[in-house]
This record gives structure tokens, C-alpha cells and sequence, in this order.
């Protein structure tokens, strides 16, 4: 018998198309790096970093009619959503979604292929990133000419769950380094 966690929902796969995003940026792969883009995590056990409180539904004293949400005291390992660190901004195809599976996260994402009138082409990605090995795997079906793209972005987000644990080990309770300037409290948004 399978055990439910340890089998990724989605396997690596590339779209076989490319797909016309009509808000789609060509970002160059430059020296930035990602960050967390998603409100409420904190850290947690595991080899995944990001979780978020777990709660219950009660009914709310002051309102018996309606229920509200209460902390129960335990976190769960939670996707989220990252950015790159390079200006506040709807990134669109830029953007990356992580979601926990055991040691390993799938990670989807859009790959820049050309610019299309105001848009742009992309081709949709998803892979894994495997803690435990400290590795990325990029599907064979990935285009030649999209594969260093995959590859670096692939790498980016490895580099960025690694800080998080790290940042975790030194009892931090939530996110700092890792979240962007964007979600902080302490400095001020950045960018347009």
C-alpha cells in the first residue's frame, strides 16, 4: 500500500504547447533571487519550511450565530507562493507556486519563450525540488532552449527553501530573509 504523503499529486511534466499570457514579462535571469510572496507562514517541523497555524471552527461568543476561526496550537506545511526579489509588481508567469510532499515540493511555473505583441508566449513547467538530496529535477520533456531558464529559476527556488531552513534552525518564528520587502513590516515597500 501507497502512503498518500509521499506521492506527488502532480509528476514533473512540461505543457506541450507553448500558451499566449497576455500580461507575460520577459524578466533576464540576471542576479536576483526569489522571495516568499504569501501572507501568514510561519516556520515549522519538517524538511519543508512553510507552514501556516492550523484552527477550528466555534461559534463566536459575542455573535453565537456566527463561527470564527481559533488556533489550535499546530501548524501544517502549506504552499505558497514566490516572487523575484527584483520590484513589487504582478509578476504573472514569473511568479512560483511550491507544494510540500515529504522531503520533496513541486514546483510550477511558467518558462519566458518569446514576446507576443504586449504579451508574451510561455510554456508551463512544473518540477521537483528535493531537500533531502539538495536537487533539482527539470523533465527530460523540457525544450533545449528553455532548459537553462528551468534549470536556474530550479535553482533559485532550492537556494531559497535552503535559507528558510536555515533561518528556521536559528529559532526564528517566521520568514524574514527569505519574504519580500513587499510583506514586511519593518521596511518599506519597494519598486513600482
Amino acid at each position: 500500500m501507497t502512503n498518500a504523503s509521499t506521492v506527488s499529486p502532480v509528476p514533473p511534466m512540461v505543457a506541450a504547447d507553448d500558451e499566449f499570457d497576455m500580461y507575460g514579462i520577459e524578466l533576464d535571469l540576471g542576479s536576483w533571487r526569489y522571495v516568499l510572496d504569501w501572507p501568514g507562514v510561519v516556520y515549522g517541523p519538517g524538511w519543508y519550511p512553510f507552514h501556516a497555524f492550523l484552527t477550528r471552527s466555534e461559534p463566536n461568543p459575542s455573535a453565537p450565530i456566527n463561527h470564527h476561526r481559533v488556533p489550535t496550537g499546530g501548524t501544517k506545511a502549506t504552499s505558497v507562493r514566490l516572487a523575484p526579489d527584483v520590484a513589487h509588481r504582478a509578476w504573472r508567469n514569473e511568479y512560483v507556486s511550491l507544494q510540500p510532499y515529504d522531503h520533496r515540493v513541486l514546483v510550477r511555473t511558467s518558462l519566458f519563450v518569446r514576446r507576443q505583441g504586449l504579451g508574451a508566449m510561455v510554456r508551463r513547467i512544473a518540477f521537483h525540488v528535493d531537500l533531502r538530496a539538495r536537487l533539482v529535477s527539470i523533465p527530460e520533456a523540457c525544450p533545449p532552449h528553455l532548459r537553462h531558464q528551468a534549470e536556474t529559476k530550479g535553482q533559485r527556488v532550492l537556494d531559497l527553501l535552503l535559507t528558510a531552513r536555515r533561518e528556521r534552525r536559528q529559532r526564528v518564528p517566521s520568514p524574514v530573509r527569505v519574504l519580500g520587502s513587499w510583506n514586511r513590516t519593518d521596511s518599506p515597500v519597494t519598486g513600482n
